[in-house]
């Protein structure tokens, strides 16, 4: 078999610190993390038809469908865990996501190789996603990643989730993210590279020398093809699919 070249190399190698960007929902797992937990959950408190997933994610769609800003619709979603003790998200978002790998977890093939090959090149990976670190982090300790910032819930004094949100991770919050982190490795944002899949990580992608756009968004790709930014194939692993919310 003939080698082909590889059509988004790495940059050459130097001694500098080096930081990959990566969004986590749709970019290197296609699902909304938060909502497939959601619908799991439901599922085993015996919501064996979806009926109610359904009308707890219906407001939110139309929402969505509305226009309205994320920071808006992941609100409501907060609102639907008000009174929950964090720690009982989190134990079963681990069980989640176990499940989920037993069963064939969706992650997007060509993302995760180039975040493979991030870390055998000694670079730094960091997720910053607007989604919350139950869902986040079985994924990215699966995976290896070095640094999570994420939108955080607001907790009260005994540890449950008020409904709201103590830090939201969007639009020109992830650029802030991307300044932490830069802070953090020392890295110079000409020599790192940024990869995401919605108009909400534009800012993040912006801000490196080495955007890649993830996957068909139709003004993504139009401003990947307009700036010269290479595009990776949103497919999944083999024997996966999509989850839609």
């Amino acid at each position: 078999m003939t080698n082909r070249p590889d059509p988004h190399p790495l940059a050459a190698d130097h001694d500098r610190p080096v930081v990959a960007f990566f969004d986590a929902d749709e970019t290197l797992i296609a699902m909304k993390t938060p909502f497939s937990l959601l619908r799991w959950r439901l599922r085993r408190q015996g919501d064996i038809t979806g009926a109610a997933y359904e009308r707890a994610v219906e407001p939110l769609r139309r929402l969505a469908s509305m226009g309205v800003t994320p920071v808006e619709v992941v609100s409501k979603f907060y609102e639907l865990h008000a009174g929950i003790p964090w720690d009982d998200i989190v134990a079963e978002a681990r069980a989640w996501y176990a499940d989920l790998r037993e069963h064939g977890a969706p992650f997007i093939e060509p993302t995760v190789a180039r975040l493979r090959r991030h870390q055998q090149a000694g670079h730094r990976t960091v997720v910053i996603s607007g989604s919350w670190p139950a869902t986040l982090h079985p994924i990215t300790d699966d995976l290896g990643i070095d640094l999570v910032l994420c939108t955080e819930p607001d907790l009260d004094a005994d540890g449950r989730m008020t409904g709201a949100i103590r830090h939201a991770m969007f639009g020109p919050a992830k650029a802030d993210a991307v300044r932490e982190a830069l802070a953090k490795f020392g890295a110079d944002p000409a020599d790192c590279y940024a990869y995401g899949d919605d108009p909400g990580d534009l800012t993040m992608l912006g801000m490196v020398g080495h955007p890649t756009v993830v996957g068909a968004n139709p003004r993504m790709t139009e401003h990947a093809a307009q700036h010269g930014w290479p595009t990776l194939p949103a497919t999944l692993a083999v024997g996966t699919r999509r989850q839609h919310v």
